[in-house]
């Protein structure tokens, strides 16, 4: 199998486990289930993942790594705390509003917690967790500039993704409410972005 077929059958590998894991949950997902979703041979599938465990993980990075490219890009070390905390402070809020990826690992997480721990502790190392660290070096970087007042950085970049989320998150969550809009995204980043400056803004 050449490297471009190789590529092609594990982005579709990781596509149908992405569903499978949605619909069935991490306990309901199997091996078989996933080979049959993503229309790949079993033995296909061992090749490119030991168990279900490791296809987890690698669908939750392969989710979350795109969200955290999306939030913290490189240009940002080339802008002022204020230039980047908008853009940063947009993109939180657009993705706890809008993005249905986020929110399905979200939802597995939840429901397999009591018997899968692992699975949640997983999901949240690969995903907030990371998340948080890139943008707390972010709020380093400002605040070694002299742009924040802040000496606990990721302290400040839990806050900063929490005010990112009032609203719009915990009801998509749990079921009560629709995507939000683009405009209500950005006024809940508006204000975030305000209140952090409050706080620590120079």
């Amino acid at each position: 199998m050449n490297k471009i077929t190789q590529t092609k059958k594990r982005a579709a590998i990781l596509a149908g486990a992405q569903r499978v894991f949605v619909r069935e949950g991490y306990e309901g997902t199997s091996m078989d289930a996933v080979a049959r979703e993503a229309k790949v041979a079993k033995p296909t599938l061992y090749n490119h993942f030991r168990d279900k465990n490791a296809l987890y993980v690698a669908v939750v990075e392969h989710s979350l790594t795109r969200v955290r490219s999306e939030i913290v890009p490189p240009e940002l070390r080339d802008m002022t705390a204020t230039e980047g905390l908008k853009v940063i402070t947009t993109r939180l809020a657009r993705m706890f509003g809008r993005d249905d990826d986020v929110l399905r690992l979200c939802r597995i997480c939840i429901g397999g917690f009591d018997r899968f721990p692992l699975a949640t502790s997983t999901f949240m190392y690969n995903g907030p967790q990371r998340g948080i660290r890139e943008v707390a070096s972010m709020i380093a970087l400002w605040a070694g500039r002299g742009e924040l007042a802040c000496d606990d950085h990721e302290f400040a970049a839990q806050q900063l993704s929490e005010l990112c989320k009032v609203g719009i998150f915990d009801p998509r969550l749990y079921g009560s409410r629709e995507k939000a809009s683009i405009d209500e995204c950005d006024r809940i980043a508006a204000a975030a972005y305000q209140t952090f400056m409050a706080r620590y803004g120079k």
